[in-house]
C-alpha cells in the first residue's frame, strides 16, 4: 500500500506516506524540495494504493472496486471498470500496459491493456491481500493477513502459497532480485528470503509497532516505515535494523525513493 508526503532524509530524495489517501489524492513532486500537490481524484471512496509505471500514466485504488487512471502525471483522473466491489489496496503495474490490483477477500485483479479492461484472477485465498509487487510480467509476489505470501511465475495465471511461519498480517512485500525478498507487517514482524520466497526467515526489529512499508534505494540501505513514527534502517542489507523514528508519532504507512 502506497500513500503521500515528502522530505529529505540523510540527503536522499525520500518521500515518506502519512496516513490512508484521501478522495483528494497528495502528489509529491520528483525532487523532495519541491512543494506538494494536492489534486482532485473525481471520487468520494478512500484510495489505498498508487503506482506510476512513468512521469505520465499512474493508477490509483480504493474501495468499492474503485481504480482510477491518468495519463498526465496526476492532473486528471478517470474511472476505469474493475468488475469488482473489493477494497482494493494496492496496485502494481510492471509495465505501462500490464497491472495488478489487489484487495479484500483474496481478490487478484489483472489487466494487459493498461487497465481499459481487468480480469479477475484465482487468488486461492478468501483473505485481505494488502500489497503486490512485480520484478516483471511474469514473476510476482503478494502479501496479505495471516502472513500470506502467494508467488506467480507465470504471469498470474496461477498462485502458490509460501508458508513464511507466520500468523500476523503483512502490509508490504519487496524482492530487489528473484531471489532476495522482505516482508514486513503487524507487531514488529519483518521477514526476509533468500530463496525467491519458498523459506522465510524471522528478523529482529527491535519494535512491537506495526510495519508498513519497506524500501531499498541500494541493495544495502533499506528502510522501513510503522505507526507512532515509526523509521527503521539498516546500512547493511538487512542483517541490523537501527531505530531512525521520528520525533511526531505520525503513523506512516509507506515509502518512495526518488533516487
Amino acid at each position: 500500500m502506497r500513500r503521500t508526503g515528502a522530505f529529505g532524509l540523510l540527503g536522499v530524495p525520500l518521500i515518506l506516506l502519512l496516513g490512508s489517501l484521501s478522495p483528494t489524492l497528495v502528489w509529491a513532486a520528483s525532487l523532495a524540495r519541491d512543494p506538494v500537490q494536492v489534486l482532485k481524484s473525481g471520487t468520494t471512496v478512500t484510495l489505498y494504493g498508487v503506482a506510476f509505471p512513468s512521469p505520465t500514466a499512474g493508477w490509483v485504488v480504493g474501495g468499492a472496486g474503485t481504480i482510477l487512471a491518468t495519463t498526465n502525471g496526476g492532473a486528471s483522473w478517470k474511472p476505469q471498470k474493475s468488475g469488482s466491489q473489493e477494497t482494493l489496496y494496492d496496485v502494481a503495474f510492471p509495465t505501462p500496459k500490464v497491472g495488478w490490483a489487489v484487495g479484500s477477500n483474496g481478490a487478484i485483479l489483472k489487466t494487459t491493456d493498461g487497465g481499459a479492461k481487468w480480469a479477475v484472477q484465482k487468488s486461492g485465498t478468501i483473505v485481505s491481500l494488502y500489497d503486490v509487487t512485480f520484478l516483471d510480467d511474469k514473476r510476482g509476489w503478494i502479501a496479505g493477513a495471516d502472513g500470506t505470501i502467494l508467488s506467480t511465475d507465470d504471469g498470474g495465471a496461477s498462485w502458490q502459497d509460501q508458508p513464511t511461519g507466520s500468523k500476523v498480517h503483512l502490509y508490504a512485500v519487496l524482492f530487489l532480485n528473484e531471489k532476495d525478498g522482505w516482508a514486513v507487517g503487524a507487531l514488529g514482524t519483518i521477514l526476509s528470503t533468500k530463496d525467491s520466497g519458498r523459506t522465510w526467515k524471522v528478523r529482529e526489529s527491535g519494535t512491537p509497532s506495526t510495519l508498513f512499508d519497506i524500501a531499498f534505494p541500494d541493495p544495502t540501505i533499506g528502510w522501513i516505515a510503522g505507526n507512532g513514527g515509526v523509521l527503521l534502517q539498516t546500512v547493511n542489507g538487512g542483517e541490523k535494523w537501527e531505530d531512525r523514528s521520528l520525533s511526531q508519532p505520525v503513523d506512516l504507512t509507506g515509502l518512495a525513493f526518488t533516487d
